[in-house]
């Protein structure tokens, strides 16, 4: 199997080479699409995965939000900058661990399957 970092493997196009399919985010098991756009292998398991996200998100954004205006704490409101960046930071550690450790997909794969299939955040 090849490393999560350089994206799940995927069936070659035409359905040639019967390849493992691709792989869920929430499980790392392969699974076979309902429709293109498809990237979890059960509804249980993206309502896990974004379930997750918004309460991380939740929390992290003020704090993203706050180190972005005060520049890591070296403009404005510098303690709570540098508070807000350390925080952050911590946070993000424990949730990569998190994660590794239960068995799931690293977020710069997600995005980038994410991407793949018309993602748009500004959109």
């Amino acid at each position: 199997m090849k490393s999560l970092l350089q994206g799940p493997p995927e069936k070659p196009a035409g359905g040639q080479g019967a390849g493992p399919g691709p792989l869920c985010p929430e499980c790392l098991q392969p699974f076979s699409r309902a429709h293109p756009g498809q990237l979890f292998c059960s509804p249980a398991h993206r309502d896990a995965w974004n379930n997750r996200a918004t309460v991380r998100g939740r929390v992290l954004t003020p704090l993203a939000i706050v180190t972005r205006a005060t520049r890591g704490g070296s403009r404005g409101d510098i303690a709570t900058g540098r508070q807000a960046r350390r925080d952050h930071d911590r946070l993000v550690q424990r949730w990569i661990e998190e994660d590794r450790a239960a068995g799931r997909m690293d977020w710069p794969t997600y995005l980038r399957l994410r991407y793949r299939v018309g993602f748009d955040p500004l959109g």
